[in-house]
């Protein structure tokens, strides 16, 4: 009777043996676009760059691709912060560097500004169709006045083909997209301001 118990003791247990599994690797975009020289001087004396706005599944780390109609994300592969904070950290850097006006203010600055730049994130996805994948990012962006009213409003879709149809070939293909997508908001700026 022990004899038996014992048995199927390490039978039962004898199944769960602990796999190793490979670690997450964690991505990011790197703000690489080339200065845009404007082309006329601007009087913008302010602008607040407000965080940008998305669906939840975007509002997270998982580098997300769609086939079809399904969309999963992948398993050993992140986002090293969520696709809004790095764009709100890209548009930021973009714009002081740029100079597009005397003062580019965070979120969370409490005092008037001239322009407040509000970002609407629609799609941050890799997606596949026949045998290639691309990296689409769609993105709203609204410029209002100190009085709230909207006085221009744009919709970026941008896509660049992925090298290789896998997390990594995503990523590059992500920040290859966001740097073309910097280049023409900069340049859609300079004419709405």
């Amino acid at each position: 009777m022990k004899l038996s118990l014992f048995l199927l003791i390490a039978l039962l247990f004898g199944g769960c043996t602990t796999k190793r599994l490979p670690p997450i690797t964690k991505y990011t975009i790197v703000e690489n676009s080339k200065k845009i020289d404007l082309q006329r001087k601007l009087n913008c004396k302010s602008i607040k760059v407000e965080f940008p706005k998305s669906s939840d599944e975007i509002f997270s780390k998982n580098i997300i691709y769609q086939k079809g109609l399904q969309k999963n994300s992948y398993y050993f592969s992140k986002w090293y912060e969520t696709p809004n904070y790095m764009l709100y950290s890209s548009i930021l850097s973009l714009l002081q560097r740029d100079k597009v006006c005397k003062k580019v203010l965070p979120e969370d600055f409490n005092g008037d500004t001239e322009y407040v730049l509000s970002i609407n994130i629609l799609d941050f996805v890799q997606k596949f169709s026949n045998e290639k994948s691309y990296a689409k990012i769609g993105v709203v962006f609204y410029i209002s006045d100190k009085s709230g009213n909207i006085i221009a409003q744009k919709l970026f879709n941008e896509s660049v083909k992925c090298s290789s149809n896998d997390a990594i070939g995503a990523v590059k293909a992500f920040n290859k997209t966001t740097d073309k997508l910097m280049q023409e908001f900069i340049v859609w700026l300079e004419r709405v301001l």
